[in-house]
């Protein structure tokens, strides 16, 4: 969950974008370009595997999978005893809450932060989170392959990315689309990123000032700085406004530099079971994640086909973290849902092939996460990239 300043465009003003669900008004006033890297996506099957809901309170049923010779059946362990905490009955009123003011700490010497790849050019250098849309007509993603952390949240009977960004800054990132209320403590823990976005409606664009003028982000919407924003040729509003990374960089100099919001150990040897393929529900999207021990990364499917971006290349994670959230509906919109991600739940860590069950926790915005297993020792994730399912609890 995680002021603007407007700027005239010196070329046409687009109109405002509809949006694709009634949790979000995105609108940009951007110039239109007519060119776009070409599609290459490949379109071969996903991996046959049976339908699991998910679990209710917590993750602790089976998930029997049959796919390719590098999957097995796998089950997960017992969760952890720890209950996650209650919701609250009612919806927090509008206006947003605020956060304390924050300052940044520093970067984390000689590595790429959110990765811990050695990368000592990275120390001083911000995280860029990107609003990537996920609506059939947003498919493939520019970039979407490139990014270090993706989240990906249920918004309106479809799910939307939050993709990070830092060891590899590309020429065009997008779809963009809106931000949600549940962004902003998210974004929090990766130590002030700069926040590219679509634009919202009012309140969703309250929420974002707030988190803006309390410093846990910056906000580099396409509304505030519109010359980083252009339409690409090729897919239809608003499924095809696009970023360009180094421009939503340079319009944000207070950014802090980024900082990982879980423990990384690439020492850390994982016990749990053997994870060859596992289904995770969604809202509106059937995600299936598949091990491919070659490569030592899981490889994304979605709705029965590989996942891929722009270029062809399959989305693909070294850690794909499944963490069971309560969702209520957003004070900025009462249709829109907003994942809790302060407080305690369930989660599954997979990484090396194996699932771990556990807990995790969260006391403030600014936190990182504790990852936690059954015994409550520390799961720390495996360097490289990260994928978090934020799963209905």
């Amino acid at each position: 969950m995680r002021a603007a300043r407007h700027l005239i465009l010196a070329g046409a003003i687009l109109a405002a974008l509809p949006a694709c669900a009634s949790g979000s008004n995105d609108s940009a006033g951007t110039t239109t370009q007519a060119s776009e890297p070409e599609t290459t996506a490949a379109q071969t099957t996903a991996p046959a595997r049976t339908t699991t809901s998910p679990p209710t309170t917590e993750p602790a049923t089976t998930t029997t999978t049959s796919a390719p010779a590098t999957t097995t059946t796998t089950s997960a362990p017992a969760p952890s005893s720890t209950a996650a905490p209650q919701p609250p009955e009612t919806v927090a009123p509008f206006p947003p809450s605020t956060w304390p003011p924050y300052e940044p700490l520093p970067g984390v010497p000689g590595v790429a932060a959110l990765t811990n790849a050695a990368r000592p050019d990275l120390e001083n250098v911000p995280a860029l989170a990107v609003k990537v849309d996920n609506h059939p007509g947003a498919r493939p993603q520019w970039s979407l392959s490139l990014a270090d952390v993706i989240f990906e949240e249920n918004v309106e009977s479809l799910t939307r990315f939050i993709a990070i960004f830092h060891s590899h800054l590309p020429s065009v990132i997008g779809p963009i689309r809106s931000a949600r209320t549940s962004d902003m403590n998210i974004l929090a823990a990766f130590n002030r990123p700069v926040l590219a976005w679509s634009g919202g409606n009012k309140n969703v664009t309250a929420v974002v000032r707030s988190a803006a003028q309390s410093g846990i982000l910056v906000n580099v919407s396409a509304l505030a700085i519109g010359r980083c924003y252009r339409r690409a040729a090729g897919k239809k509003a608003p499924h095809n406004l696009v970023v360009d990374p180094p421009c939503a960089l340079a319009a944000a100099p207070s950014a802090g530099p980024a900082r990982a919001p879980w423990s990384l150990d690439d020492t850390y040897l994982p016990h749990g079971e053997g994870d060859g393929a596992f289904e995770i529900r969604m809202d509106g999207v059937d995600v299936v994640w598949v091990w491919d021990a070659a490569s030592g990364r899981y490889l994304r499917h979605q709705d029965g086909r590989p996942h891929v971006a722009i270029d062809g290349t399959q989305i693909a994670a070294t850690n794909v973290v499944i963490l069971y959230v309560a969702y209520l509906p957003s004070p900025a919109d009462v249709r829109s849902p907003e994942a809790q991600t302060l407080g305690a739940g369930q989660l599954v860590v997979h990484r090396n092939g194996v699932a771990t069950a556990g807990t995790w926790s969260r006391g403030t915005a600014t936190d990182p996460f504790v990852f936690t297993d059954t015994a409550g020792a520390p799961i720390p994730l495996a360097g490289g990239t990260t994928f978090v399912e934020l799963v209905r609890a």
